[in-house]
Protein backbone atom coordinates (compact mmCIF):
# COMPACT_ATOMS: atom_id res chain seq x y z
CA UNK A 1 0.00 0.00 0.00
CA UNK A 2 1.88 3.18 -0.96
CA UNK A 3 2.35 6.41 0.67
CA UNK A 4 -0.99 8.25 -0.83
CA UNK A 5 -3.43 5.70 -0.33
CA UNK A 6 -2.05 5.18 3.25
CA UNK A 7 -2.52 9.30 3.94
CA UNK A 8 -5.65 8.60 2.65
CA UNK A 9 -7.12 6.36 4.45
CA UNK A 10 -6.11 8.36 7.77
CA UNK A 11 -7.94 11.63 6.66
CA UNK A 12 -10.87 9.75 5.91
CA UNK A 13 -10.54 8.28 9.20
CA UNK A 14 -10.29 11.39 10.54
CA UNK A 15 -13.05 13.20 8.58
CA UNK A 16 -15.47 10.07 10.04
CA UNK A 17 -14.40 10.87 13.31
CA UNK A 18 -14.98 14.57 13.50
CA UNK A 19 -18.32 14.29 12.13
CA UNK A 20 -19.61 11.66 14.56
CA UNK A 21 -17.69 14.24 17.16
CA UNK A 22 -20.12 17.00 15.55
CA UNK A 23 -23.29 14.94 15.85
CA UNK A 24 -22.83 13.59 19.54
CA UNK A 25 -22.00 17.18 20.82
CA UNK A 26 -24.99 18.00 18.74
CA UNK A 27 -27.22 15.85 20.30
CA UNK A 28 -26.13 16.06 23.89
CA UNK A 29 -26.66 19.90 23.73
CA UNK A 30 -30.50 18.94 22.38
CA UNK A 31 -30.72 16.25 25.32
CA UNK A 32 -29.05 19.75 27.76
CA UNK A 33 -32.20 21.78 26.24
CA UNK A 34 -29.35 24.09 24.76
CA UNK A 35 -31.69 23.77 21.47
CA UNK A 36 -30.17 26.66 19.00
CA UNK A 37 -26.84 25.57 19.40
CA UNK A 38 -27.67 21.92 19.43
CA UNK A 39 -29.69 23.20 15.99
CA UNK A 40 -26.54 24.70 14.33
CA UNK A 41 -24.11 21.30 15.56
CA UNK A 42 -26.47 19.58 13.52
CA UNK A 43 -26.61 21.81 11.07
CA UNK A 44 -22.91 21.48 10.47
CA UNK A 45 -22.52 17.96 10.40
CA UNK A 46 -25.23 17.98 7.18
CA UNK A 47 -22.47 20.19 5.56
CA UNK A 48 -19.91 17.96 6.58
CA UNK A 49 -21.76 14.88 5.25
CA UNK A 50 -21.41 13.85 1.96
CA UNK A 51 -23.85 11.03 2.20
CA UNK A 52 -27.26 12.45 1.59
CA UNK A 53 -29.26 10.44 3.66
CA UNK A 54 -27.35 11.72 6.57
CA UNK A 55 -27.83 15.18 5.51
CA UNK A 56 -31.48 14.50 5.69
CA UNK A 57 -31.84 13.32 9.11
CA UNK A 58 -29.23 16.03 10.52
CA UNK A 59 -31.23 18.91 8.63
CA UNK A 60 -34.55 16.77 10.67
CA UNK A 61 -32.74 16.89 13.58
CA UNK A 62 -31.72 20.70 13.36
CA UNK A 63 -35.37 21.62 12.30
CA UNK A 64 -36.80 19.72 15.33
CA UNK A 65 -34.08 21.66 17.65
CA UNK A 66 -35.41 25.11 16.37
CA UNK A 67 -38.71 23.83 17.19
CA UNK A 68 -37.81 23.54 20.65
CA UNK A 69 -36.90 26.75 20.79
CA UNK A 70 -39.72 27.97 19.11
CA UNK A 71 -38.50 29.21 15.91
CA UNK A 72 -40.37 28.03 13.55
CA UNK A 73 -38.46 30.16 10.92
CA UNK A 74 -35.50 28.52 10.81
CA UNK A 75 -37.26 25.00 11.96
CA UNK A 76 -38.88 25.30 8.23
CA UNK A 77 -35.56 26.08 6.41
CA UNK A 78 -33.93 22.89 7.91
CA UNK A 79 -36.87 20.81 7.21
CA UNK A 80 -36.79 22.13 3.34
CA UNK A 81 -32.86 21.77 3.46
CA UNK A 82 -34.02 17.97 5.01
CA UNK A 83 -36.33 17.30 1.96
CA UNK A 84 -34.05 18.22 -0.83
CA UNK A 85 -31.92 15.90 0.68
CA UNK A 86 -34.32 12.79 0.99
CA UNK A 87 -35.66 12.45 -2.96
CA UNK A 88 -37.00 9.08 -1.30
CA UNK A 89 -38.70 10.04 0.98
CA UNK A 90 -37.64 8.18 3.72
CA UNK A 91 -38.73 11.11 6.15
CA UNK A 92 -42.19 11.52 4.81
CA UNK A 93 -44.14 11.58 8.17
CA UNK A 94 -41.64 13.64 9.73
CA UNK A 95 -41.28 16.48 6.96
CA UNK A 96 -45.37 16.24 7.27
CA UNK A 97 -45.52 17.23 10.95
CA UNK A 98 -42.30 19.43 11.14
CA UNK A 99 -43.84 21.88 8.68
CA UNK A 100 -46.92 21.60 10.01
CA UNK A 101 -45.22 22.63 13.60
CA UNK A 102 -43.19 25.04 12.08
CA UNK A 103 -45.93 26.88 10.67
CA UNK A 104 -48.47 26.73 13.94
CA UNK A 105 -45.84 28.23 15.52
CA UNK A 106 -45.75 31.58 13.02
CA UNK A 107 -49.24 31.73 13.75
CA UNK A 108 -49.66 30.18 9.96
CA UNK A 109 -52.87 27.96 10.22
CA UNK A 110 -53.64 27.80 6.76
CA UNK A 111 -50.44 25.83 6.09
CA UNK A 112 -50.12 24.11 9.45
CA UNK A 113 -54.11 22.77 8.54
CA UNK A 114 -52.53 21.43 5.11
CA UNK A 115 -49.78 19.92 6.73
CA UNK A 116 -51.34 18.21 9.32
CA UNK A 117 -54.68 17.45 6.24
CA UNK A 118 -51.38 15.54 4.32
CA UNK A 119 -50.35 14.13 6.79
CA UNK A 120 -53.76 12.38 8.75
CA UNK A 121 -54.06 11.54 4.72
CA UNK A 122 -50.47 10.09 4.03
CA UNK A 123 -48.85 8.30 7.03
CA UNK A 124 -49.57 4.70 7.95
CA UNK A 125 -49.07 5.02 11.30
CA UNK A 126 -52.00 5.72 13.54
CA UNK A 127 -49.90 7.71 16.03
CA UNK A 128 -48.93 10.35 13.62
CA UNK A 129 -52.90 10.41 11.95
CA UNK A 130 -54.52 10.69 15.78
CA UNK A 131 -51.87 13.50 16.32
CA UNK A 132 -52.64 15.21 12.77
CA UNK A 133 -56.40 15.24 13.79
CA UNK A 134 -56.20 16.67 17.20
CA UNK A 135 -53.69 19.07 16.11
CA UNK A 136 -56.19 20.40 13.37
CA UNK A 137 -59.05 20.41 15.79
CA UNK A 138 -57.53 22.29 17.70
CA UNK A 139 -56.93 24.93 15.25
CA UNK A 140 -60.03 24.55 13.78
CA UNK A 141 -61.95 25.36 17.06
CA UNK A 142 -59.57 28.44 18.03
CA UNK A 143 -60.99 29.79 14.59
CA UNK A 144 -64.42 28.87 16.03
CA UNK A 145 -65.08 26.58 13.10
CA UNK A 146 -66.89 24.10 14.89
CA UNK A 147 -68.01 21.93 12.08
CA UNK A 148 -64.50 21.91 10.90
CA UNK A 149 -63.33 20.70 14.25
CA UNK A 150 -66.07 18.09 15.21
CA UNK A 151 -65.01 16.52 11.53
CA UNK A 152 -61.75 16.40 12.05
CA UNK A 153 -62.13 14.90 15.60
CA UNK A 154 -64.40 12.13 13.48
CA UNK A 155 -61.77 11.29 11.35
CA UNK A 156 -59.31 10.38 14.00
CA UNK A 157 -58.29 6.67 13.89
CA UNK A 158 -58.24 6.93 17.85
CA UNK A 159 -61.44 6.89 20.33
CA UNK A 160 -61.73 10.67 20.74
CA UNK A 161 -65.17 10.09 22.93
CA UNK A 162 -63.49 12.69 25.47
CA UNK A 163 -62.35 15.86 23.15
CA UNK A 164 -66.02 15.50 21.36
CA UNK A 165 -67.34 15.71 24.53
CA UNK A 166 -65.20 18.97 25.71
CA UNK A 167 -66.08 20.29 21.97
CA UNK A 168 -70.03 20.03 22.85
CA UNK A 169 -69.42 21.62 26.04
CA UNK A 170 -67.68 24.48 24.46
CA UNK A 171 -70.37 24.76 22.06
CA UNK A 172 -73.21 24.89 24.33
CA UNK A 173 -71.58 27.52 26.91
CA UNK A 174 -71.28 31.00 25.58
CA UNK A 175 -68.78 33.79 26.38
CA UNK A 176 -68.70 36.43 28.22
CA UNK A 177 -69.05 40.21 27.56
CA UNK A 178 -66.40 42.71 28.16
CA UNK A 179 -68.81 45.30 27.28
CA UNK A 180 -71.20 43.81 29.85
CA UNK A 181 -68.49 43.41 31.88
CA UNK A 182 -66.88 46.72 32.04
CA UNK A 183 -70.60 48.63 32.45
CA UNK A 184 -70.96 45.76 35.53
CA UNK A 185 -67.74 47.47 36.75
CA UNK A 186 -69.48 50.58 37.67
CA UNK A 187 -70.27 48.94 40.88
CA UNK A 188 -67.23 47.63 42.40
CA UNK A 189 -66.71 44.14 42.36
CA UNK A 190 -69.83 43.26 40.06
CA UNK A 191 -68.10 43.41 37.03
CA UNK A 192 -65.73 40.78 38.27
CA UNK A 193 -68.29 38.63 39.87
CA UNK A 194 -70.45 38.65 36.57
CA UNK A 195 -66.74 36.98 35.27
CA UNK A 196 -67.25 34.44 38.46
CA UNK A 197 -64.23 35.88 40.07
CA UNK A 198 -65.71 36.37 43.58
CA UNK A 199 -62.16 36.73 45.27
CA UNK A 200 -61.57 39.73 43.35
CA UNK A 201 -65.21 41.38 43.44
CA UNK A 202 -64.51 41.15 46.77
CA UNK A 203 -61.50 42.35 47.17
CA UNK A 204 -62.47 45.47 44.90
CA UNK A 205 -65.80 46.10 46.81
CA UNK A 206 -63.87 46.38 50.14
CA UNK A 207 -61.01 48.50 48.58
CA UNK A 208 -63.36 51.02 47.05
CA UNK A 209 -65.40 51.22 50.31
CA UNK A 210 -62.66 52.24 52.40
CA UNK A 211 -61.12 54.98 49.82
CA UNK A 212 -64.83 56.16 50.08
CA UNK A 213 -65.10 56.25 53.38
CA UNK A 214 -61.97 57.58 53.68
CA UNK A 215 -63.35 60.72 51.20
CA UNK A 216 -66.45 61.22 52.90
CA UNK A 217 -64.55 61.20 56.50
CA UNK A 218 -61.72 63.76 55.32
CA UNK A 219 -64.31 65.72 53.62
CA UNK A 220 -66.05 66.22 56.85
CA UNK A 221 -63.23 66.94 58.81
CA UNK A 222 -62.17 69.52 56.24
CA UNK A 223 -59.07 67.83 55.49
CA UNK A 224 -58.95 68.86 51.70
CA UNK A 225 -55.34 67.98 51.90
CA UNK A 226 -55.69 64.26 52.60
CA UNK A 227 -59.31 64.08 50.96
CA UNK A 228 -57.66 65.08 47.21
CA UNK A 229 -54.85 62.43 48.31
CA UNK A 230 -57.46 59.43 49.06
CA UNK A 231 -59.70 60.71 46.36
CA UNK A 232 -56.46 60.65 43.36
CA UNK A 233 -56.21 56.69 44.54
CA UNK A 234 -60.41 56.06 44.96
CA UNK A 235 -60.24 57.31 41.66
CA UNK A 236 -57.63 54.32 40.43
CA UNK A 237 -59.27 52.15 41.94
CA UNK A 238 -62.70 52.68 40.75
CA UNK A 239 -61.33 52.67 36.91
CA UNK A 240 -59.86 49.53 37.87
CA UNK A 241 -63.06 47.86 38.57
CA UNK A 242 -64.32 48.91 35.29
CA UNK A 243 -60.98 47.57 33.57
CA UNK A 244 -61.14 44.46 35.83
CA UNK A 245 -64.59 43.76 34.57
CA UNK A 246 -63.64 43.65 31.12
CA UNK A 247 -60.54 41.65 31.66
CA UNK A 248 -61.87 39.08 34.06
CA UNK A 249 -64.42 38.48 30.80
CA UNK A 250 -62.05 38.30 28.92
CA UNK A 251 -59.86 36.02 31.40
CA UNK A 252 -63.09 33.58 31.61
CA UNK A 253 -63.32 33.29 27.64
CA UNK A 254 -59.76 32.44 27.05
CA UNK A 255 -60.34 30.15 30.42
CA UNK A 256 -63.14 28.12 28.49
CA UNK A 257 -61.26 28.21 25.41
CA UNK A 258 -58.21 26.61 26.91
CA UNK A 259 -60.35 24.22 28.97
CA UNK A 260 -61.51 22.69 25.57
CA UNK A 261 -58.53 22.99 23.49
CA UNK A 262 -56.20 21.03 26.60
CA UNK A 263 -58.89 18.04 26.26
CA UNK A 264 -58.67 18.06 22.74
CA UNK A 265 -55.16 17.98 22.46
CA UNK A 266 -54.30 16.24 25.93
CA UNK A 267 -50.32 15.89 26.18
CA UNK A 268 -49.62 15.64 22.52
CA UNK A 269 -45.84 15.34 22.36
CA UNK A 270 -43.51 14.02 19.68
CA UNK A 271 -39.90 13.38 20.56
CA UNK A 272 -37.04 11.53 18.12
CA UNK A 273 -36.34 7.72 19.16
CA UNK A 274 -33.59 7.49 21.16
CA UNK A 275 -33.21 3.75 19.96
CA UNK A 276 -32.56 4.93 16.32
CA UNK A 277 -28.68 4.73 14.87
CA UNK A 278 -27.61 8.19 14.80
CA UNK A 279 -28.14 10.44 12.38
CA UNK A 280 -31.30 8.53 11.19
CA UNK A 281 -34.40 10.81 12.42
CA UNK A 282 -37.72 9.34 13.51
CA UNK A 283 -40.31 10.38 15.96
CA UNK A 284 -42.45 8.72 18.30
CA UNK A 285 -45.72 10.57 19.14
CA UNK A 286 -46.78 10.77 23.00
CA UNK A 287 -50.29 11.28 23.85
Amino acid sequence: MNKFLLISLFTAALTVSASESTFHLAKELLDEGSYTLSAIEFRRFAMESEQRADQAGAYLFSSYAYLQNQDGRSSAEMNDRAEQADRDSVYINEHSLLSAESARIQNDTASALYFYDALAADSESADFQTFARRRSAAIHLSNLDFKAARSALELSPSDETLALEALETYMNGSDKSPKIGGLWGLIPGAGYWYSGEIANGFRSLILNSLFIYGMAHTAEEDQWGAFSIITFFEITWYSGSIYGGIDSAQRYNQERLHTALDAIEGDLSYQPKPDMVVPVFKLKIHF
